[in-house]
């Protein structure tokens, strides 16, 4: 029985783990974000788990690309917040 190397089938093996696993976890988690959900609720959901092990999961999150993008999320976040605190504070002294 012939049996096949792991990398003849692997097309990505030369260069290591697949990104776009890496790519689709950070767009969930990041969409998650900001549709305000935590982050510990967004790590609890089976679609995580089902990505991978909980250390690629936290490799992931560890990222500066996903901690920017997380980072722009609470600034567009505390932004809209305080027009908000803002605008009531005007209704109230007017």
């Amino acid at each position: 029985m012939l049996t096949m190397r792991p990398w003849l089938r692997n097309p990505y093996y030369e260069f290591g783990p697949r990104p776009f696993r890496a790519a689709r976890l950070r767009s969930y988690i990041v969409r998650q974000h900001r549709a305000g959900r935590s982050l510990l609720e967004i790590l609890d959901d089976p679609y995580v788990a089902r990505c991978g092990s909980a250390n690629f999961c936290w490799s992931v999150l560890e990222d500066g690309h996903t901690l920017q993008a997380l980072g722009e999320n609470d600034r567009e976040r505390i932004a809209r917040l305080s027009d908000e605190l803002a605008g009531l504070r005007e209704r109230e002294a007017g």
